[in-house]
Protein backbone atom coordinates (compact mmCIF):
# COMPACT_ATOMS: atom_id res chain seq x y z
CA UNK A 1 0.00 0.00 0.00
CA UNK A 2 1.31 3.42 -0.96
CA UNK A 3 1.23 6.21 1.61
CA UNK A 4 0.48 9.69 0.27
CA UNK A 5 0.90 12.75 2.49
CA UNK A 6 -1.70 15.50 2.04
CA UNK A 7 -1.15 18.96 3.48
CA UNK A 8 -1.75 22.64 2.85
CA UNK A 9 -2.10 25.80 4.87
CA UNK A 10 -4.97 27.14 6.91
CA UNK A 11 -8.07 27.77 4.72
CA UNK A 12 -6.49 26.57 1.46
CA UNK A 13 -9.06 23.75 1.19
CA UNK A 14 -7.18 20.67 2.40
CA UNK A 15 -10.29 19.24 4.05
CA UNK A 16 -12.24 19.74 0.82
CA UNK A 17 -9.64 17.81 -1.17
CA UNK A 18 -9.48 15.12 1.51
CA UNK A 19 -13.27 14.67 1.20
CA UNK A 20 -12.90 14.30 -2.58
CA UNK A 21 -10.45 11.44 -2.13
CA UNK A 22 -12.89 9.78 0.28
CA UNK A 23 -15.62 10.04 -2.37
CA UNK A 24 -13.32 8.07 -4.67
CA UNK A 25 -13.11 5.31 -2.09
CA UNK A 26 -9.62 6.21 -0.88
CA UNK A 27 -9.09 5.74 2.88
CA UNK A 28 -7.95 8.86 4.72
CA UNK A 29 -6.02 8.92 7.98
CA UNK A 30 -7.01 12.30 9.42
CA UNK A 31 -4.37 13.74 11.74
CA UNK A 32 -6.71 16.59 12.75
CA UNK A 33 -9.35 14.16 13.99
CA UNK A 34 -6.73 12.04 15.74
CA UNK A 35 -5.35 15.21 17.37
CA UNK A 36 -8.82 15.83 18.83
CA UNK A 37 -9.21 12.23 19.98
CA UNK A 38 -5.90 12.11 21.89
CA UNK A 39 -6.83 15.15 24.03
CA UNK A 40 -10.23 13.91 25.16
CA UNK A 41 -10.84 14.25 28.92
CA UNK A 42 -8.87 11.71 30.92
CA UNK A 43 -6.24 11.04 28.24
CA UNK A 44 -2.54 11.14 29.18
CA UNK A 45 -1.89 13.76 26.49
CA UNK A 46 -4.45 16.19 27.90
CA UNK A 47 -2.98 15.76 31.38
CA UNK A 48 0.45 16.70 30.02
CA UNK A 49 -0.97 19.78 28.27
CA UNK A 50 -2.70 20.93 31.47
CA UNK A 51 0.48 20.34 33.47
CA UNK A 52 2.35 22.74 31.19
CA UNK A 53 -0.24 25.37 30.22
CA UNK A 54 -2.39 25.31 33.36
CA UNK A 55 -6.02 24.41 34.04
CA UNK A 56 -7.23 27.69 32.50
CA UNK A 57 -7.03 26.07 29.07
CA UNK A 58 -9.87 23.73 30.07
CA UNK A 59 -13.59 24.32 29.65
CA UNK A 60 -15.98 23.80 32.56
CA UNK A 61 -16.73 20.25 31.39
CA UNK A 62 -13.02 19.34 31.45
CA UNK A 63 -12.56 19.45 27.70
CA UNK A 64 -9.74 21.36 26.02
CA UNK A 65 -10.59 24.99 25.25
CA UNK A 66 -9.08 25.12 21.77
CA UNK A 67 -9.70 28.82 21.24
CA UNK A 68 -7.93 29.79 24.44
CA UNK A 69 -5.01 27.45 23.77
CA UNK A 70 -4.89 28.69 20.19
CA UNK A 71 -4.45 32.28 21.31
CA UNK A 72 -1.46 31.21 23.39
CA UNK A 73 0.40 29.15 20.82
CA UNK A 74 -0.23 31.30 17.76
CA UNK A 75 1.42 34.28 19.45
CA UNK A 76 4.36 32.31 20.85
CA UNK A 77 6.45 30.03 18.63
CA UNK A 78 8.17 28.38 21.61
CA UNK A 79 4.87 27.46 23.22
CA UNK A 80 3.73 26.07 19.87
CA UNK A 81 6.79 23.81 19.80
CA UNK A 82 6.05 22.63 23.33
CA UNK A 83 2.47 21.76 22.42
CA UNK A 84 3.65 19.83 19.36
CA UNK A 85 6.13 17.87 21.48
CA UNK A 86 3.31 16.91 23.85
CA UNK A 87 0.77 15.86 21.23
CA UNK A 88 2.75 14.49 18.27
CA UNK A 89 3.91 11.19 19.86
CA UNK A 90 0.33 10.15 20.64
CA UNK A 91 -0.89 11.30 17.24
CA UNK A 92 1.85 9.39 15.41
CA UNK A 93 1.15 6.18 17.36
CA UNK A 94 -2.53 6.26 16.41
CA UNK A 95 -1.71 7.09 12.78
CA UNK A 96 0.64 4.09 12.57
CA UNK A 97 -2.05 1.82 14.01
CA UNK A 98 -4.63 3.06 11.47
CA UNK A 99 -2.16 2.59 8.60
CA UNK A 100 -1.49 -1.01 9.71
CA UNK A 101 -5.22 -1.78 9.69
CA UNK A 102 -5.64 -0.26 6.21
CA UNK A 103 -2.67 -2.25 4.90
CA UNK A 104 -4.24 -5.47 6.16
CA UNK A 105 -7.43 -4.62 4.26
CA UNK A 106 -5.51 -4.48 0.97
CA UNK A 107 -5.98 -0.86 -0.10
CA UNK A 108 -3.88 0.38 -3.03
CA UNK A 109 -3.00 3.64 -1.32
CA UNK A 110 -4.05 5.76 1.63
CA UNK A 111 -4.06 9.50 2.20
CA UNK A 112 -2.36 10.76 5.35
CA UNK A 113 -4.05 14.12 5.96
CA UNK A 114 -1.41 15.97 7.99
CA UNK A 115 -1.57 19.77 8.48
CA UNK A 116 2.04 19.95 9.74
CA UNK A 117 3.50 17.43 7.32
CA UNK A 118 6.57 19.49 6.42
CA UNK A 119 6.91 21.17 9.81
CA UNK A 120 7.45 17.84 11.60
CA UNK A 121 10.85 17.28 9.99
CA UNK A 122 12.08 14.68 7.54
CA UNK A 123 11.46 11.46 9.52
CA UNK A 124 7.91 11.05 8.27
CA UNK A 125 8.83 11.72 4.63
CA UNK A 126 10.81 8.52 4.22
CA UNK A 127 7.64 6.47 4.75
CA UNK A 128 5.64 8.38 2.11
CA UNK A 129 5.45 7.47 -1.54
CA UNK A 130 4.59 11.07 -2.46
CA UNK A 131 3.34 14.35 -0.99
CA UNK A 132 0.50 16.63 -2.07
CA UNK A 133 -0.04 20.28 -1.20
CA UNK A 134 -3.41 22.01 -1.57
CA UNK A 135 -2.73 25.56 -2.65
CA UNK A 136 -4.65 28.78 -3.29
CA UNK A 137 -3.71 32.41 -3.73
CA UNK A 138 -3.13 34.45 -0.58
CA UNK A 139 -6.10 36.77 -1.10
CA UNK A 140 -8.51 33.84 -1.40
CA UNK A 141 -6.94 32.17 1.62
CA UNK A 142 -7.40 35.30 3.72
CA UNK A 143 -11.00 35.78 2.62
CA UNK A 144 -11.87 32.15 3.38
CA UNK A 145 -10.29 32.26 6.82
CA UNK A 146 -12.07 35.48 7.76
CA UNK A 147 -15.43 34.10 6.59
CA UNK A 148 -15.00 30.63 8.08
CA UNK A 149 -13.78 31.66 11.54
CA UNK A 150 -15.33 35.14 11.70
CA UNK A 151 -11.86 36.63 12.20
CA UNK A 152 -10.87 40.24 11.81
CA UNK A 153 -8.37 40.76 9.01
CA UNK A 154 -5.46 41.31 11.40
CA UNK A 155 -6.24 38.12 13.36
CA UNK A 156 -6.54 36.06 10.19
CA UNK A 157 -3.24 37.39 8.87
CA UNK A 158 -1.55 36.53 12.16
CA UNK A 159 -2.85 32.95 11.97
CA UNK A 160 -1.56 32.61 8.42
CA UNK A 161 1.85 34.03 9.32
CA UNK A 162 2.19 31.58 12.21
CA UNK A 163 2.50 28.72 9.70
CA UNK A 164 5.24 27.74 7.30
CA UNK A 165 4.85 29.87 4.16
CA UNK A 166 2.72 28.11 1.57
CA UNK A 167 5.31 28.76 -1.14
CA UNK A 168 7.84 26.71 0.87
CA UNK A 169 5.43 23.78 1.09
CA UNK A 170 4.82 23.95 -2.65
CA UNK A 171 8.55 23.66 -3.29
CA UNK A 172 8.75 20.53 -1.11
CA UNK A 173 5.68 18.76 -2.53
CA UNK A 174 5.57 16.18 -5.31
CA UNK A 175 2.09 17.25 -6.44
CA UNK A 176 0.14 20.52 -6.23
CA UNK A 177 -3.64 20.82 -6.25
CA UNK A 178 -4.70 24.37 -7.05
CA UNK A 179 -7.86 25.28 -5.15
CA UNK A 180 -8.28 29.00 -5.67
CA UNK A 181 -11.39 28.88 -7.81
CA UNK A 182 -13.98 26.50 -9.18
CA UNK A 183 -14.51 23.25 -7.22
CA UNK A 184 -15.01 21.32 -10.44
CA UNK A 185 -11.46 22.20 -11.47
CA UNK A 186 -10.24 20.95 -8.09
CA UNK A 187 -12.16 17.67 -8.53
CA UNK A 188 -10.59 17.15 -11.95
CA UNK A 189 -7.11 17.55 -10.47
CA UNK A 190 -7.93 15.09 -7.69
CA UNK A 191 -9.23 12.54 -10.20
CA UNK A 192 -6.10 12.83 -12.36
CA UNK A 193 -3.89 12.35 -9.32
CA UNK A 194 -6.01 9.41 -8.14
CA UNK A 195 -5.59 7.65 -11.48
CA UNK A 196 -1.85 8.34 -11.45
CA UNK A 197 -1.48 6.90 -7.95
CA UNK A 198 -3.46 3.78 -8.89
CA UNK A 199 -1.13 3.29 -11.85
CA UNK A 200 1.88 3.81 -9.60
CA UNK A 201 0.57 1.14 -7.23
CA UNK A 202 0.37 -1.38 -10.08
CA UNK A 203 3.89 -0.46 -11.15
CA UNK A 204 5.26 -0.85 -7.62
CA UNK A 205 3.50 -4.22 -7.19
CA UNK A 206 4.95 -5.41 -10.52
CA UNK A 207 8.47 -4.37 -9.50
CA UNK A 208 8.13 -6.05 -6.09
CA UNK A 209 6.77 -9.29 -7.58
CA UNK A 210 9.46 -9.25 -10.26
CA UNK A 211 12.11 -8.71 -7.60
CA UNK A 212 10.82 -11.65 -5.58
CA UNK A 213 10.78 -13.91 -8.65
CA UNK A 214 14.34 -12.90 -9.56
CA UNK A 215 15.46 -13.56 -5.98
CA UNK A 216 13.79 -17.00 -5.96
CA UNK A 217 15.38 -17.87 -9.32
CA UNK A 218 18.79 -16.80 -8.04
CA UNK A 219 18.39 -18.94 -4.91
CA UNK A 220 17.26 -21.92 -6.99
CA UNK A 221 20.14 -21.43 -9.47
CA UNK A 222 22.76 -21.20 -6.69
CA UNK A 223 21.28 -24.23 -4.95
CA UNK A 224 21.65 -26.31 -8.12
CA UNK A 225 25.27 -25.23 -8.56
CA UNK A 226 26.20 -25.95 -4.94
CA UNK A 227 24.55 -29.39 -4.95
CA UNK A 228 26.29 -30.69 -8.10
Amino acid sequence: MLLVGLTGSIATGKSTVSAMFKQLGVPVVDADQIAKDVVEPGTPTLKKIVAHFGSEILQEDGRLDRDRLGRIIFSDRQQRKVLNSLTHPAIHREMVWQVIKLFCRGHKYAILDIPLLFETGSKLHKYLYSTVVVSCDEETQLERLMARNDYAKEVAQKRMQAQMPLCNKIELADHIIENSGDLQFTKEQVLVLHQRLCTSYKRVVFIVVLGILVLLYAVFFLRNILTR
